[in-house]
């Protein structure tokens, strides 16, 4: 495990009132916490009290804030020797505040933005003695940190990979906000009036504040890739990034109302779902809305993916391989996920129909397996005395004809998957190897079939196959199975 500072880099504050707010707030929002599971998987709402974000780094992880004002020498004092478990908060938005002495309220670009987290990522380092920090960002604030890491650092000839070594992102749009509505007039009033820099979301800007060496009058070429995170000039690894996305659009309460109205049902809100990851990171989907009380920031679920993925031992990937579905021609496919830890009261990953972000197109390839989802595990976290990591994944295959039929003598229920069952896993660390023991739930018995690594594996990965049972067998192929790939995480 290692520890190292963190920088949180909160998002978009769309009025000024929605600003002074923001610079009131000695931690920008990253100590709300909330009351609510919002639905459990029977939608009703449940009792749960989540502190925040902030503090549960604090309990958990021992994590202290600094926090900015005359004292800082002072806090360092009292922190000596476990400098590396700090939190700093970039309060970008202090600049541009009268409340603050600011003459004007003309905020800053967000490539001034981004060298301002380039100055308090070189403060930091330098007061802590740490070599690299985490970024963890909610919205607008990914974009900021992207901002920093595909330009500010090339275009000064170095390199994020020297300065940051993981970085998380709750909601961000990565692919830019569009909405569903308006056939792109609100897209073209929002990009030309750019009121309170607005303007940010949309490709021409991104473009810009993304690029090496952009200029705000070059235009925006036809095959820019928005969610792209490298660039020949900067080697930062989509492998190091964690993409949490939001799928719950109809909680988003807050004073982006008439965002939710417009964006559409396929988002969280103000993302939509298919626009908020970077292209090749890890990524999680929670039913949580962008923002709000409670919201994906404020959520159990997201906590438990950043804690994982920050200070997690192990990695396994989970795909499915040699899948040969059936009749193509007058059906199309579509399988949930889900994926709970034991002694977590909700799912830390979730692909629904009902969230509108189920695995379809993958489905259609046979030359490698699927990606399912990647678990980041923390084995002292265990339930268990002997640090054995339990968790659950659900899947549940659903067809649907693409041409009509005779109801009266079709079998086919639309509504009811094909097969559905939950895979329970049991990973723990050897002597430097691990050992995964595995059963289905319709076998009705305690994880204890052995995987046995096969010759895919390695010193650096154990690789096993899970055999789908009798049921997944017949909808899935008979060879198809739940490939697990170990390895270790730093």
């Amino acid at each position: 495990m290692q520890y190292l500072p963190i920088i949180f880099v909160r998002g978009y504050a769309g009025t000024e009132k929605d600003v002074e707010q923001t610079v009131n707030d000695p931690f920008y929002g990253f100590n709300s916490g909330s009351t609510h599971i919002r639905v459990d998987e029977n939608e009703n709402p449940q009792k749960f009290f989540f502190e925040s974000p902030l503090l549960r780094l604090m309990t958990d992880h021992g994590y202290q804030p600094i926090v900015d004002n005359q004292n800082v020498s002072n806090q360092i004092k009292r922190l000596f020797g476990q400098l590396h478990k700090t939190i700093w908060i970039y309060r970008f938005y202090d600049v541009t505040t009268p409340s603050f002495g600011s003459s004007s309220v003309v905020r800053q670009e967000m490539e001034e933005i981004a060298k301002g987290l380039r100055d308090l990522i070189n403060n930091v380092k330098e007061t802590t003695g740490a070599e690299k920090v985490y970024l963890v960002a909610h919205s607008m604030g990914g974009l900021v940190c992207r901002s920093l890491i595909q330009k500010i650092y090339p275009d000064e000839g170095e390199q994020a990979v020297d300065h940051i070594d993981k970085f998380f992102t709750y909601a961000t749009p990565h692919g830019g906000i569009y909405f569903e509505v308006g056939s792109g007039l609100i897209e073209n009033l929002r990009d030309k009036f750019q009121l309170n820099n607005s303007d940010d979301f949309g490709p021409q800007r991104m473009y810009q504040y993304l690029t090496p060496r952009a200029e705000v009058e070059n235009e925006l070429p036809d095959n820019f890739e928005l969610e792209k995170l490298q660039s020949i000039e900067n080697a930062f690894s989509p492998n190091r990034v964690f993409s949490l996305i939001g799928t719950n659009a109809h909680d988003y309460e807050e004073a982006f109302g008439f965002a939710r109205k417009t964006v559409g049902v396929k988002s969280d809100g103000l993302v939509q779902i298919d626009r908020a990851y970077i292209t090749g990171s890890h990524r999680a989907y929670v039913h949580r809305s962008h923002g709000g009380r409670y919201g994906i920031l404020n959520s159990e679920e997201g906590y438990q993916n950043l804690q994982r993925f920050l200070f997690g031992d192990i990695q396994v990937k989970l795909s499915l391989s040699n899948v040969e579905l059936q009749d193509r021609d007058n059906n199309f496919y579509q399988l949930e996920t889900r994926v709970a830890l034991r002694g977590l009261p909700i799912p830390i990953y979730e692909q629904a129909i009902a969230h509108y972000c189920p695995i379809t197109q993958e489905l259609t390839r046979i030359d490698k397996p699927i990606p399912l989802f990647t678990a980041f595990l923390i084995p002292r976290n265990s339930a268990s005395d002997n640090n054995v990591c339990r968790y659950a994944l659900r899947l549940a295959l659903h067809s649907f004809t693409k041409k009509e039929t005779n109801w009266l003598r079709d079998s086919h229920l639309d509504q009811v998957p094909l097969w559905s069952d939950y895979l329970i896993t049991d990973v723990v660390e050897l002597n430097s190897t691990y050992e995964a023991n595995y059963s289905w739930n319709s076998d009705e018995k305690e994880p204890v079939t052995k995987l046995n690594p096969n010759q895919e594996s390695s010193l650096n990965a154990y690789i096993a196959y899970v055999p789908l049972p009798e049921r997944g067998q017949k909808v899935l192929g008979t060879n198809a199975a739940v490939r697990l790939e170990i390895s270790r995480w730093q």
